[in-house]
């Protein structure tokens, strides 16, 4: 009898094991032993059992990890299917799905897991308000203890987390978890809703990069449960899935949103300052109403560029290829990328002198401006949420008191969210969707929002506009100086399908997702040489072996940050029709390609 074992490991097996007389009556597919495997023992899953093998001389199964199996045949099914998408091992694939199901399960009671019921999967729902799948639940199953309805809520940060506990605490069996509780939903539940599905935050960071909707929806068909997605601005491709009836649009976007104000800048050419006229005035009659303004510019710190005035060297960190940012609050300079600082009297390292200018604007920069012109407002900055906020911010917010969440530059050690007037902050001022409310929102400089180096920067463009007007007040003023662009033109006409016709039209040419999909091969080492080098091999082969017709390899180029955390990167980008069989091939390519020594590469489906 032979084990056949899969690992933790970016090896995609399966090795053979033998299986000693003592343990033959337990060792089945599904169950974790304990064997040799390189210098020391490893942890590993048993994913078949066969007669004999090729191997001459097999090492036997050490111990049992296990009293019985931790998954079966459905959950392997799965774990193959992901594993082929995202190009990691199997056993990377089922260490991923075991370790969030063991971790969250133990949360509910034995006694809902005995009388678990999997209904029939149908159609998605995408409504904008998480209550009312809930009460159409709790309706359709009235004859069920409120306990026994079961729901699993997925959100994009421990801000939403603690919102969402706070809302529903002492309403039956209900469950909020992050992107990785996603693999919990094994028809355990009633419903799985996910919240705000085009977050960032759901897309894994680190190998095996996953889309959290992806992985839901996939289970969604595997299992037999329901999902429901929750929202305001659905991502592109759940909105062509929607198209296709893949799932049922109940209530769109436009319902939770105001139209935008555009103010074209190019009319205020010889106006000094951040600030337009249009937007000064409407933070003027703010205040004399006694009401709050958010001000939302991407971009921390004072300063964007730092540049020597005598030889012009830009100074930028000493671990990644990106110029540092001045903080006037803190100052020093700080890189957006890592945590390297240096001090504010730092010399130029090319001729020896302190002799910098600082351009570009940033947060502290704009809040400076608004004081001259507002002496006597109370104005905060907030650039960025920690740990620190999460725990102190977002529970005394959900009760509407004082809030502690302090940024560097305010004006007293005692403000607060609740206590200022202009609220200046970057995009992290989401983390306080539906706690916080505004009557005056504006947009200092939307345009940088369009041009990042993104194929999704027009909708994350988009999808920041509309949160950040679902919680104004009155709509929402957005500087341009390029007012023609369809992003814009959707946010001030209205409705914004208009946006989605144009984003999928745009997509389907250009051949992006969800009509086409590219995969990047990311190579990462502290040598440039033999990183780039390694990348090329790889190109070369696949450019030999991959199909002319449907395939498209892109020659290897330095990520757009090239040096990061002392490590430089390179890029391959694949694009293909299908994901599965590109992915195939770059792992056999990968396989056959000369490894270099501490050379790490990685695999992300439509980064």
């Amino acid at each position: 009898m032979i084990a056949q074992v899969v690992f933790d490991l970016p090896l995609d097996g399966p090795f053979d094991y033998l299986v000693p007389e003592h343990l033959a009556a337990k060792v089945a597919v599904g169950i974790r032993v304990k064997v040799s495997f390189g210098p020391r023992p490893q942890i590993g899953f048993v994913t078949g059992i066969i007669d004999r093998s090729d191997i001459p001389r097999l090492k036997p199964i050490l111990s049992l990890g296990d009293p019985s199996p931790v998954f079966n045949e459905l959950d392997l099914t799965f774990a193959k299917g992901f594993c082929a998408y995202y190009g990691c091992s199997l056993g990377e694939a089922l260490a991923t799905i075991l370790r969030n199901k063991q971790d969250l399960r133990p949360s509910i009671s034995r006694d809902h897991r005995s009388v678990i019921h999997v209904y029939r999967c149908r159609p998605a729902q995408y409504v904008v308000k998480v209550q009312e799948i809930m009460d159409g639940y709790r309706q359709r199953y009235k004859d069920r203890a409120q306990d026994y309805c079961r729901f699993l809520i997925l959100v994009p940060d421990t801000f939403r987390a603690e919102e969402f506990s706070t809302k529903f605490k002492g309403m039956g069996s209900i469950r909020i978890g992050a992107r990785s509780s996603v693999f919990e939903s094994d028809g355990h539940y009633d419903c799985v809703i996910m919240v705000d599905e085009e977050d960032s935050s759901y897309k894994q960071e680190q190998s095996p990069m996953y889309e959290t909707r992806q992985v839901l929806v996939a289970r969604a068909k595997a299992y037999g449960f329901d999902i429901a997605f929750v929202g305001i601005s659905p991502s592109v491709e759940l909105m062509a899935m929607a198209r296709d009836h893949e799932i049922r649009m109940i209530e769109g976007p436009d319902a939770a949103v105001l139209p935008a104000r555009l103010v074209d800048l190019t009319n205020y050419k010889f106006v000094p300052g951040l600030l337009s006229p249009p937007v000064k005035d409407a933070l003027d009659a703010a205040l004399k109403s006694g009401k709050k303004s958010l001000l939302v510019l991407n971009r921390r710190g004072s300063y964007r560029l730092t540049r020597c005035v005598d030889c012009a060297e830009v100074l930028k960190c000493s671990r990644c290829d990106s110029p540092l940012i001045y903080s006037r609050s803190e100052g020093k300079f700080l890189c957006r990328h890592c945590t390297y600082t240096a001090p504010g009297n730092t010399v130029c390292p090319q001729c020896y002198k302190p002799s910098w200018k600082s351009v570009g604007i940033g947060v502290e920069q704009l809040q400076t401006e608004l004081k001259k012109y507002f002496p006597q407002a109370r104005i905060l900055a907030f650039e960025r949420a920690t740990k620190s906020t999460v725990k102190a911010a977002m529970p005394v917010i959900a009760r509407n008191e004082v809030t502690k969440a302090l940024m560097p530059g305010t004006r007293s050690s005692s403000q607060s969210l609740d206590e200022c007037d202009i609220l200046i902050s970057t995009n992290a001022v989401l983390r306080f969707q539906g706690s916080l409310q505004v009557q005056t929102a504006a947009f200092i400089d939307f345009d940088a929002e369009l041009n990042r180096l993104d194929m999704r920067s027009a909708f994350n463009a988009f999808s920041l506009a509309l949160h950040i007007s679902s919680m104004a007040l009155e709509p929402v003023f957005i500087q341009t100086r390029n007012n023609a662009h369809y992003v814009l033109q959707s946010l001030a006409r209205g409705p914004v399908k208009s946006y989605y016709d144009e984003e999928l039209k745009l997509r389907k040419e250009f051949g992006f997702s969800p009509f086409k999909h590219w995969i990047k091969i990311n190579w990462r080492g502290k040598v440039e040489k033999s990183t780039q080098e390694a990348a090329e091999d790889v190109y070369n082969a696949l450019n030999k072996s991959a199909p002319k017709e449907n395939c498209i390899v892109t020659p290897p180029l330095a990520d757009t940050v090239g040096r990061k955390r002392d490590q430089f990167r390179f890029n391959v980008m694949v694009q293909s029709d299908q994901v599965p069989p590109a992915v195939a091939l770059i792992k056999s390519t990968l396989a056959r390609a000369k490894r270099r020594s501490k050379v790490i590469v990685t695999m992300n489906v439509d980064p």
